[in-house]
């Protein structure tokens, strides 16, 4: 059986129900168990003040806190507690076993996390607590669980504080990690609600890293804000900026410009659709055209219509083509040059007439053609 000022080990029992296994956990103030419910058969977590604290009035109040205010919630991303009891005048805290890893552990490995589900039930789980007028005042990734359904677990109560709580540690001493506190509560100002945002904006930040959706971006830059004026009014507040659209941003009167981004892709289909349009306008004009000159045989200059060849276009109605879609009238084309007549050969000098052919007897006596024979060789 544990007394103040012994240490703990494996089998020790603790209220004759909780039977310590291995230690899983713990700092300073205290240490985490793994235990064995024996009346419930179910694994537990035991938190143990430390052996050096045991004996301090100041410490063992604040632990006795720590499970009052636990008891007071319940939410599905809080580590709920079952039981606190004292042995030997050590408290001790049993809780839901949360088998792990913390986000510490996961960031150390350099494991990725869905910082956007982080975010919206690490916000939940401190709106939850805020609502009860809890801070908790030590938010940090070793103080974050995940479930085996990868659901967020925030635990570690152990310096949570109601907003209405008399002061029990010392003037000036601070408490909490310092990495994760807010600048005023460096400073020495009282924590609040909004330094609580402030941790969990550096808790993002680190389990995001440079894979932060813009978004999350947004809404980790505001939680770390350093004026807590600057900060999202409340953890409600800053969880519903991970659904809400991005705003246009603000520009000054005098100043119209604005910058916009547009994506390459949206670039490139705009310039494929003009020249879509333009190719479609290009044949459009071009089909009717060709149609024209097709109908008239050859080129615009040759074009005759039915009216100036002085024949009818006729189409039989058996054979006569479907009515085409109207097309667009095209200007009709500028009429080219007649071209000047060619100048005429001229006429070849008549040939004179053959004269009569004068049998061979005739010729040798000087006779002419026989009678009759004179005029037989005239023109055709």
């Amino acid at each position: 059986m544990a007394a103040s000022g012994t240490a703990l080990g494996a089998g020790t029992l603790l209220g004759g129900r909780y039977r310590l296994e291995r230690r899983i956990g713990g700092g300073g103030m205290a240490s985490v168990w793994l235990a064995t419910d024996g009346q419930l058969g179910r694994a537990v977590a035991v938190k143990v003040l430390s052996d050096t604290l045991a004996d301090d009035p100041g410490y063992r109040a604040r632990f006795r806190r720590e499970a009052k205010v636990a008891a007071q919630v319940s939410h599905a991303s809080l580590v709920r507690i079952f039981d606190t009891a004292a042995q030997d005048g050590r408290p001790y805290l049993v809780m839901e076993y949360v088998p792990g890893p913390t986000l510490a552990a996961r960031i150390a490995a350099g494991e990725r996390v869905d910082a956007n589900r982080l975010a919206d039930e690490l916000l939940g789980a401190l709106a939850h607590i805020h609502r009860a007028g809890i801070v908790h005042r030590d938010v940090k990734p070793a103080n974050v669980l995940f479930d085996p359904g990868g659901r967020t677990k925030l635990t570690d109560f152990g310096i949570a504080q109601p907003e209405d709580a008399t002061q029990i540690t010392q003037t000036g001493e601070v408490i909490g990690t310092l990495r994760y506190m807010a600048p005023e509560v460096v400073a020495g100002e009282p924590a609040t609600p909004r330094s609580d945002l402030y941790a969990a904006g550096v808790v993002l930040a680190e389990a995001a890293g440079e894979e932060a959706t813009p978004q999350l971006r947004r809404l980790s830059d505001s939680l770390r804000a350093t004026d807590p004026a600057e900060r999202p009014p409340s953890a409600e507040a800053a969880r519903a900026g991970l659904d809400a659209a991005p705003t246009a941003p603000t520009v000054p009167v005098g100043d119209r410009r604005r910058e916009f981004e547009v994506p390459l892709w949206a670039v490139l289909a705009g310039l494929a659709a003009i020249l879509v349009v333009i190719a479609i306008a290009l044949i459009a004009s071009g089909g009717g055209g060709n149609g024209g000159q097709q109908a008239g045989g050859g080129n615009a200059g040759s074009q005759r219509s039915p009216a100036h060849t002085g024949t009818s276009a006729v189409q039989h109605p058996a054979t006569s083509p479907a009515p085409s879609a109207p097309t667009t009238t095209q200007p009709p084309a500028a009429p080219q040059p007649a071209k000047p007549p060619k100048e005429a050969k001229p006429a070849e000098p008549a040939k004179p007439p053959k004269e009569p052919a004068v049998p061979p007897g005739r010729a040798k006596h000087g006779l002419g053609p026989p009678p009759g024979h004179e005029k037989s060789t005239g023109g055709d």
